[in-house]
Parts: C-alpha cells; sequence; structure tokens
C-alpha cells in the first residue's frame, strides 16, 4: 500500500474533511505569507481537531530551527523545503522531530533528514519527467502536480513509500472532499 499525506490545509474544514478520508498523514504550510500558510493559533486548532492518529506535518523553509521547534508540540514531523543545512536538520531531529527533506529530482544528495522528498516545484504543482527520473535511493515521499488523474500512473512508475498531494485536492483552491476521497483510495489501493 502506498501511504498518502494530503498537503496545504488551512481550514478547520479541511481537517473535517481529513478526519473523514483518513490520510496517512496531513500538512499544514508554516512559512509565513504563502498561499495556504496558517497562523500559530490555527496550527494548534487544527492538531486539536485533527484525529490524533493523524501525524501532522509542518512544511518550512529558510525558516530558523527556534522558529520550527515553537511548533514542536503542535506538529510531528517538518518537511523543509528550503537551503537548510544538514546541522540544522540534526538539531531539529535530536529535538525528537523527524525531518522530511525536500529535493529537486535533478539535484538529490545524502541527508541524515529520516525521510527525503522529489518535488519540482517546492510546493508550486510542477511535474518533472516521471520516466527518466532515477531516484539515488528508494522513494520515500513524492510530490509535485499528482491529481486524481495522473497518481496511478506515478506510483506505478517510480513505487513511492508516500505521494504527497496539495493542491490536486482542490477545486478552485479550496480541499474537495471528493476528491481527497479518492486520491486516498488510489493511493490505497496499490499494494
Amino acid at each position: 500500500m502506498t501511504r498518502i499525506k494530503l498537503c496545504g490545509n488551512f481550514r478547520l474544514q479541511d481537517v473535517d474533511y481529513l478526519n473523514e478520508v483518513k490520510p496517512d498523514l496531513a500538512g499544514i504550510i508554516l512559512v509565513p505569507n504563502r498561499h495556504r500558510s496558517v497562523t500559530f493559533e490555527l496550527a494548534q486548532k487544527m492538531r486539536n481537531t485533527l484525529n490524533i492518529d493523524i501525524p501532522l506535518v509542518g512544511v518550512f523553509s529558510n525558516q530558523n530551527t527556534s522558529e520550527i521547534l515553537a511548533y514542536k508540540d503542535i506538529i510531528q514531523v517538518a518537511q523543509l523545503h528550503g537551503q537548510e543545512t544538514e546541522q540544522q536538520v540534526d538539531e531539529i531531529q535530536s529535538s525528537g522531530l523527524p525531518v522530511i527533506k525536500v529535493m529537486k529530482p535533478d539535484f538529490q544528495y545524502k541527508t541524515c533528514a529520516k525521510n527525503h522528498m522529489i518535488d519540482e516545484g517546492a510546493g508550486t504543482g510542477k511535474i518533472f519527467d516521471w520516466q527518466k527520473f532515477k531516484p539515488d535511493d528508494p522513494l520515500d515521499f513524492l510530490a509535485g502536480g499528482l491529481t486524481t488523474h495522473n497518481l496511478q500512473r506515478a506510483i506505478s512508475l517510480l513505487s513511492p513509500k508516500t505521494v504527497d498531494i496539495s493542491s490536486g485536492s482542490e477545486v478552485n483552491g479550496i480541499k474537495n472532499l471528493e476528491k481527497m476521497r479518492e486520491l486516498v483510495r488510489i493511493a490505497r489501493s496499490n499494494k
């Protein structure tokens, strides 16, 4: 079974949807001034409302370690999209917060992060050429432009352990329960 992370949740209504479709992970954007960003207070409310069995992933980019660790009681995983150093990754993980380090498909490198994610556009929903891609290691997370229309093909070609979907679970920029439900079904149908 391919695991699935539904990311970019920014309303309490989204948490209701998450509780209904039960993805393996849920994500929130904690980078200031980004589309779908949530405040500290909203992040807290979301965690309190989200099913305890669904780990909450906080997405960061080029933020300092203390800013990331301020969310340690809210999130269960930190996803780093910027030019964070290996020292910073190690500090975050040493605090008990596992890290997913995001890399571009043409710039993979060894990391001490617990997991790595391949994403062409770092949250822009861009697809890269899956057929030409050769992962350096087994693929922990795959992101970028995944939708109900192409998810099965991506899983079949790359066999990621986990798929990460944000805009592909939306209609007109808002989370859509039916799309979320279908994405979870597709991912879980892969043995």
